[in-house]
């Protein structure tokens, strides 16, 4: 499991989900809120904020070189009111010959309309993404609604 604290992002593992668990391990790459990934290429991977990726070692536990930009994010228009781009929160998935990756934009504590859910797919998991045409996916977009600041999706699996 990755995880980000103390502006670094760390590792922990477990042969058996009730534990016993590992120490936490730094990865010391900065950035936030890690979303892991086996790219086409049989590595793996952890996509950061900012659009950054990072490569990691065989056993997931230690970074292999530096991070490195791999998305921009999608271009909400100028008129939003926002609190900053702050692209954020990769979560990632693989099926049907794409990588999906679903992010958080926007800021977490700006205006009631600043965060949102933003996805885009690719055939790599080094991109070049595709922004869905959908995006966003979940967005506030007056502050009158019930909801405010709507982002950090994540993407689930049913039964189907």
């Amino acid at each position: 499991m990755y995880y980000p604290a103390k502006g670094t992002n760390w590792v922990i593992w477990a042969d058996d989900i009730l534990g016993p668990w590992s120490n936490p391990i730094d990865l010391k790459v900065g950035l936030i809120d890690p979303g892991h990934i086996v790219g086409e290429d049989g590595k793996r991977y952890l996509h950061l904020s900012k659009g950054q990726m990072v490569e990691l070692a065989d056993d997931g536990l230690s970074v292999v070189g530096e991070s490195f930009k791999v998305y921009d994010g999608w271009q909400y228009p100028k008129e939003w009111v926002v609190e900053c781009f702050c692209l954020e929160s990769p979560k990632m998935k693989y099926k049907d010959g794409y990588y999906y990756m679903t992010s958080a934009q926007g800021g977490t504590a700006g205006p009631a309309t600043s965060h949102m859910v933003v996805s885009a797919r690719s055939k790599s998991a080094k991109g070049p993404w595709e922004n869905s045409p959908y995006n966003p996916i979940v967005h506030t977009y007056h502050e009158s609604e019930n909801w405010w600041s709507k982002g950090h999706g994540t993407i689930v699996d049913d039964v189907n």
